[in-house]
């Protein structure tokens, strides 16, 4: 099954969503959404979703936890599961992701304050770059 990665680096929890959410709610259709969050905080994502992004309302889901138990179908769904936290959260719960079978997309929100790595090299590990502005293919943005 195919999954495609995006990457996006964002001050907080309210840039990552709004990046995120933007091109979900711009691109996609039909998919489940699944927000992983180093931090709790689903009241604030949740206050973001209904005030800007009412359509999205029916298909997202929260988790701190990656063990935690959703009602899903792999081979019938298409998920996006948008990570955000620090670099080595995201590269914890990116393994998990990588071992599991979906169709879909994994949206990672990197904490622009906490990140070790480069972010060309960051980028390189990724199908497509996204900002607040869109959808950036890696190849256009000259990173070597």
């Amino acid at each position: 099954m195919k999954k495609i990665k995006l990457c996006c680096f964002t001050v907080n929890y309210t840039h990552a969503c709004i990046i995120a959410n933007n091109f979900i709610n711009n691109r996609l259709n039909n998919v489940k959404v699944i927000y992983i969050n180093e931090k709790n905080e689903k009241k604030k994502m949740k206050s973001i979703i209904s005030k800007f992004y009412k359509k999205m309302d029916d298909k997202m889901f929260c988790t701190e936890w990656l063990d935690e138990k959703l009602i899903h179908d792999y081979l019938n769904e298409t998920f996006v599961f948008v990570v955000n936290g620090k670099e080595e959260f995201i590269n914890s719960v990116n393994k998990y992701l990588d071992v599991n079978d979906f169709r879909g997309y994994i949206i990672n929100c990197y904490d622009i304050f906490d990140i070790q790595s480069k972010t060309e090299n960051i980028i390189e590990g990724h199908d497509y770059y996204i900002n607040t502005t869109g959808i950036i293919k890696k190849e256009s943005l000259n990173l070597k």
